[in-house]
């Protein structure tokens, strides 16, 4: 049996001294500084971009810009960081700190992982007359993997290629573990947001993008090999999220024949998932494209999902195999509205083109989207879905909504082939039911039936060619993507009138052909779960099946040492409880708490809950939700993130990571003033095990004790003492 040892802090030098390790040290940019000095507080600040590109940076360093200053410059990082303790650029004071970078990049870091950069912006002289991107990342490192790279509240504007760039031009290597978060790109050339890989290899892994705007980025009036400005773009990641992100009036000046830009897109990425996001008058330039979303060439296991897409050049929903990609298979479009698109160049709401290279687009699901579609603005034909080309095989397309008006057709596929519409509703203005197939055109669902046994199930009859009693399309609406999933009360536009005849219509697709469809639909509705049940064609499910609770608010923030989480309920049906969970990458979560629920209320619920941050090991921590109710099922909220350490208006701060340990420990120490600290480790019976005297300069300062290792499993009192201020934390050692 272990016997487990409770220190409790007694400010005592022992005699064991042991010798300081290097600490991170934070470091600061100033107006009013001077090169020649320390840089290590805001009086001795530094004042030049000059200066921080002529310093190596240490694993925990942080570079401060002093916040609602502009300095000139070019940040060009050589040091590299680590997950644990990433070197971090960042502003300090109220305001973001501006980075002018003229007509060159405004920040750029080689071959480097472990690094952040929250709060600042970078503008560009004008997409015009700078020759570079704004933020960029890019590894030629032959076989290595950069981990750990954190975009947070940017601004990035008025760069000739790219707001943010990130790639990999070396086999074997990439970028694992990418959060951007709240940025804003706009008023560039080619890209709000791209990413590229060594082609064709997945060369990224485990990205989230969350709460980012990409607009204005008008494209390239000299590029005409490739398309240009797009909204966001990734290329080349096994393993990624889009969520809660906008793009729109993206493109107007691409400039390539062949093909546009889009405003959220992947290709040759594996596990992409864009969901929640609205994609809205993005535009193509010269000819095609010019879309909402699209999952592009090589893209497998992927899905766009509870998106909004309107009034774009393009499509709003877009699958495309180009040629000479790789395979393309295994892709999902559910739960989308789409109001508007294809507003140019005769193309579809929901639309596929393939050149059939590699199999073309094979095994596609297209399940309950509803679109709504006028005539486009350039006079050329419209469609509702679209099938453009041959290459395509196991596409099926079920329980979608395809309205249109004046005459235009709900359905135009090109071939005849491996196509496959069961349980959809067709519905227009003056001609009700226009289909193309092949050369022909079908005004009647029955004739199109016998034609071509689509809209079949066997020997039994499926689909409607039926008014879907849509409450008030066409009236346009924004989404609040950036507080939830829920959407404004304008959406109610696209909610079924309790009197249409498509409520319940749907094919239940679980049991028919064992498709699972997702929790909820695109109102956040649940779908329909039981065998048997069935529910409607389109975005919007049954309202008799709600969510149990519409989550209002969910915020995170830092107090003490805590991390203190609010949340708000609109409405609650037989909520039972909810579990708070965290995860170090944003991915892998577990649960740290649970609070019960109301059970069932229509009044405003609010909620809170608190934990210590001194379990975490990591820079930043991620926290989401989980919903269960009273039936076991669960739902669950976004995901927000917090820094586990903040720099404290005064006083001292340490953190002590991993806790409990097994081996050494490192301690994240803040420090309000420059000075000597003496760090102590006890036990309960007062014995000093450990001593270190530092001189610690102000700020940030990170400590690695190794000698933890050799202590006996129990629990132990680390403190901090400088002058007469101290700090203590516990620590387990098992």
């Amino acid at each position: 049996m272990k016997l487990k040892l409770v220190l409790f802090l007694v400010v005592f030098v022992g005699s064991l001294l042991l010798a300081p390790v290097a600490s991170a040290t934070t470091y600061y940019i100033s107006a009013a500084g001077h090169d020649s000095a320390p840089g290590t507080t805001v009086a001795s600040a530094w004042r030049s971009i000059e200066r921080v590109n002529a310093a190596q940076f240490q694993p925990g360093d942080k570079i401060m810009f002093e916040g609602g200053t502009t300095f000139v410059g070019s940040i060009w990082l050589q040091s590299r960081g680590t997950a644990a303790r990433p070197i971090v650029f960042s502003s300090y004071g109220p305001a973001a700190a501006t980075i002018s970078s003229g007509n060159n990049y405004g920040f750029w870091a080689p071959n480097t992982g472990g690094v952040e950069l929250r709060r600042l912006r970078f503008v560009g002289s004008g997409r015009l007359t700078t020759n570079n991107s704004g933020v960029i990342f890019t590894t030629d490192l032959a076989n290595e993997r950069l981990e750990h790279l954190v975009l947070d509240s940017l601004e990035v504007s008025g760069y000739l290629k790219s707001g943010i760039v990130l790639g990999s031009a070396s086999a074997g290597s990439g970028y694992d573990g990418v959060r951007i978060n709240s940025c804003q790109v706009h008023d560039n050339g080619e890209a709000g947001l791209s990413s590229y890989s060594f082609y064709p290899q997945l060369s990224h892994r485990n990205w989230v993008v969350t709460n980012c705007e990409a607009y204005n980025n008008a494209g390239r009036q000299d590029v005409t090999t490739t398309h240009t400005g797009n909204g966001i773009v990734l290329a080349g990641i096994d393993g990624a999220l889009v969520e809660h992100c906008e793009a729109y009036n993206n493109g107007w000046l691409n400039s390539n024949p062949g093909g546009g830009p889009v405003g959220i897109w992947g290709w040759l990425c594996n596990n992409l998932v864009i969901q929640d996001c609205e994609s809205h008058h993005n535009r193509s330039g010269l000819a095609h494209d010019g879309g909402g979303f699209d999952l592009d060439g090589g893209c497998t296991n992927s899905v766009l999902q509870y998106n909004y897409s309107h009034d774009n050049d393009g499509a709003g929903y877009l699958l495309a195999q180009f040629d000479g990609a790789p395979p393309m298979h295994d892709l999902t479009i559910r739960y989308n509205i789409s109001e508007n698109d294809a507003r140019r160049y005769g193309q579809g709401a929901i639309m596929l083109w393939s050149s059939g290279a590699n199999g073309g687009i094979q095994r596609a699901s297209i399940h309950n989207n509803t679109v709504y579609l006028t005539p486009a603005t350039d006079g050329t034909e419209a469609k509702a879905f679209y099938v453009s080309s041959h290459g395509v095989s196991q596409i099926e397309v079920r329980n979608n909504i395809f309205q249109t008006t004046s005459e235009l057709p709900q359905v135009s596929v090109v071939p005849t082939g491996d196509v496959r519409l069961q349980g959809n509703c067709y519905w227009g203005s003056g001609v009700p039911l226009q289909i193309r197939w092949g050369g022909a055109t079908y005004t009647e669902l029955a004739a199109w039936r016998t034609a071509t046994q689509q809209e079949m199930l066997g020997s039994r009859v499926a689909g409607l060619a039926q008014n879907p009693a849509f409450v008030s399309p066409g009236g346009g609406g924004t989404m609040d993507s950036k507080v939830s999933s829920r959407l404004q009360p304008s959406w109610n536009a696209y909610k079924l009138q309790t009197t249409s005849a498509l409520i319940g219509q749907g094919l239940n697709l679980a049991t028919e052909f064992g498709l699972q469809p997702g929790d909820r639909d695109f109102f956040g509705v649940r779908t329909p779960a039981a065998a048997g049940a069935a529910g409607n064609p389109g975005a919007a499910e049954k309202e008799a099946t709600p969510l149990p609770v519409v989550l209002v608010s969910f915020t995170a923030e830092r107090r003490a040492g805590s991390a203190v989480l609010r949340w708000a309920t609109a409405t609650e049906t037989q909520n039972a409880y909810f579990e708070i969970q965290s995860s170090s990458d944003g991915h892998a979560f577990q649960t740290v708490g649970r609070v019960q629920g109301r059970g069932t209320t229509t009044q405003q619920t609010a909620y809170s809950w608190s934990e210590s941050l001194g379990r975490y090991q990591v820079p930043v921590v991620y926290y989401r939700l989980k919903q269960v109710d009273a039936n076991g099922e669960t739902t669950y909220s976004s995901v927000l993130t917090l820094a586990v350490l903040s720099t404290p208006a005064s006083g001292l701060a340490m953190q002590a990571w991993p806790n409990p340990t097994q081996g050494e420990v490192s301690l994240q120490l803040y420090c309000p003033e420059a000075g000597a600290v003496t760090l102590l480790c006890t036990d309960a019976l007062g014995h000093t095990h450990l001593v270190r005297r530092l001189q610690l300069a102000k700020g940030a300062s990170s400590v690695v004790l190794p000698e933890v290792s050799q202590l006996p499993q129990g629990l132990y009192v680390l403190s901090m003492q400088q002058g007469s201020q101290r700090i203590v934390t516990k620590l387990l050692r098992h």
